[in-house]
């Protein structure tokens, strides 16, 4: 590839289309702003279990578009609920625009946004999968491997504040190597029940990890995890008397 070409126009050289070319769900990012960017997101083929890749850049106001995308995913969509997914394969935190000689540093918050929208267009009892075998996600695996509930960890954490939270389940092998990196897996409720009675597990679950004695194995993650722990349980307590 020229250093000249955009990765995107290199991808589209090899049958990549852009999202909004085509009626698919994923073509609702196209419209959505991140700060001063809005995502580009470029759909390509499909997995042999038939989900969609995807990748999402961004673009500045001035209209130049990341080397690298922030996500690069699969995608699909079922009429049964526990086949709407999304899995994120790898996440970029540092993007370049290579003509403009800028580059970026995605804040925690500008994550949380991405990932806000991808949750939107997954129906009740759906599902997103992200790994945590990248650099950026060593604190997620460090805090799986101390026994801290998923929910606690950084990612675990961001799934529950977009709305998939409902159970979580940690992918720490490759069942016959092909499931790539480890990941971890947030729901989507069904419905209120489902929501109210996940919610109560969840209240168990984190209570007792509050009032086990700490780890000395690393006590500034301990201490991390427990804030969230706290920190959620009280939003679910609040939530309980509304």
């Amino acid at each position: 590839m020229s250093s000249k070409q955009s990765t995107i126009d290199n991808l589209l050289e090899k049958g990549w289309v852009l999202a909004d070319s085509q009626p698919h769900p994923l073509s609702n990012l196209q419209g959505k702003k991140l700060d001063s960017y809005k995502p580009v997101v470029l759909l390509g083929p499909k997995s042999r279990f038939g989900a969609r890749y995807f990748q999402i850049f961004l673009q500045t106001s001035s209209g130049e578009t990341s080397q690298q995308p922030v996500f690069l995913g699969l995608y699909s969509q079922d009429k049964y609920p526990s086949y709407n997914w999304v899995e994120i394969s790898r996440f970029s935190s540092h993007l370049d625009f290579i003509a403009s000689g800028q580059t970026l540093e995605i804040t925690d918050e500008q994550v949380l946004q991405l990932f806000q929208y991808l949750a939107d267009l997954i129906p009740p009892g759906g599902h997103i999968m992200v790994e945590y075998d990248s650099p950026g996600q060593q604190e997620t695996s460090r805090s799986l491997g101390m026994d801290i509930p998923p929910v606690a960890t950084p990612l675990g954490h961001m799934l529950f504040l977009i709305g998939c939270g409902a159970g979580f389940r940690d992918w720490y092998f490759a069942e016959g190597g092909t499931e790539g990196p480890r990941k971890l897996q947030g729901f989507k409720a069904l419905n209120r029940q489902h929501a109210q009675l996940k919610a109560k597990e969840l209240v168990q679950e984190l209570t007792a990890f509050l009032a086990r004695s700490p780890s000395a194995v690393d006590p500034e993650l301990e201490r991390a995890a427990r804030n969230r722990a706290q920190a959620i349980l009280d939003t679910l307590k609040q939530t309980e008397t509304q």
